[in-house]
């Protein structure tokens, strides 16, 4: 294997023990040519300041760039923000990581290792698990391109080996993705107007349209500390209006002659929203009016952050 560069960007936001027990994670890598870029979306935790301090304490033993970015830009923009800065700089490979993931040794090497046999492999992701309770919580995943709904392979399953077996999937998840920079050069960075949600799963469309092969790669391993119950009604009011927003937005941007189906099938979603998130919960009518304020800014091609 040879050593090519890997840039591995973590955006923090108000999350200073995850990224910081992230960090010291990514010190046990096996890969010898790598350099991390946090990016900080304006946290008002003092993220910022105390990994600055730790930094400077010589607290970590691995090569760190701080970044603050000056302002909450989501999940797209902060780290677009890692890897514009990682592209000046001349990377060959981008590893797109959540702070609140902790890595085995050589889940990296094992991801740059299947990139350089095959150079029409443009991104790659890991074996996910939850690290809550040790079950499954991605394994490669599928996109419906009519009704902007993905699904992750292996989700709340106990790995018994059913998902050992390298192959070509639709998606990889924004928790571990590992691409080339070739990508970014011919289709550009992630769309920043999603803010959060689907951003990732836009960006692997567009990357597959482009030609490249997307690949899951069971032998990297990454945990992530994800709740067990991805569909709890404790959630922010915001996840729905984003989920729905963004699942329309994707079929209009990447499949627009068949929005008229992501059409009829945002009537169902609001209800199947309500069900989940809304029935059971606290707080009926806020949930409620993000939900049908979700459906509302897709239909309106309303996009960015969601202002009060």
């Amino acid at each position: 294997m040879n050593s090519a560069s890997a840039a591995i960007i973590l955006l923090n936001w108000n999350g200073y023990h995850d990224t910081f027990e992230c960090l010291k994670s990514l010190e046990s890598l096996t890969y010898p040519n790598f350099h991390v870029f946090v990016v900080d979306n304006a946290s008002y935790d003092d993220s910022f300041i105390k990994l600055t301090s730790d930094q400077e304490s010589g607290e970590f033993n691995i090569n760190i760039t701080l970044i603050q970015s000056g302002s909450n830009l989501g999940c797209a923009g902060g780290n677009n923000v890692g890897f514009r800065t990682a592209y000046e700089q001349g990377f060959d490979y981008y590893w797109m990581l959540n702070n609140d993931t902790y890595v085995e040794p050589d889940s990296l090497s094992k991801l740059i290792e299947v990139m350089d046999r095959d150079k029409k492999i443009g991104i790659v992701g890991s074996k996910i698990y939850n690290a809550n309770n040790n079950l499954l919580w991605f394994a490669g995943g599928s996109i419906n391109p009519y009704l902007g709904t993905s699904t992750p392979f292996g989700i709340d399953e106990e790995d018994c080996g059913q998902y050992d077996k390298m192959k070509e999937v639709d998606f990889i998840v924004g928790c571990s993705m590992l691409f080339r920079k070739e990508v970014i050069q011919l289709i550009g960075f992630l769309e920043e107007d999603y803010f959060i949600y689907y951003e990732d799963t836009d960006w692997n469309i567009r990357a597959k349209k482009a030609g490249w092969k997307i690949v899951y790669v069971p032998e990297s391993i990454v945990y992530h500390k994800e709740s067990s119950s991805t569909k709890s009604a404790d959630l922010s009011p915001y996840y729905a209006y984003y989920l729905i927003r963004n699942g329309y937005l994707m079929v209009s941007r990447n499949n627009a002659k068949y929005k008229w189906i992501a059409f009829l099938y945002l009537f169902f979603r609001v209800i199947k929203f309500h069900i989940l998130y809304v029935i059971k919960s606290d707080n009926k009518a806020k949930r409620s009016s993000m939900i049908l304020k979700g459906a509302f800014h897709g239909l309106t091609n309303k996009t960015g952050q969601y202002i009060n």
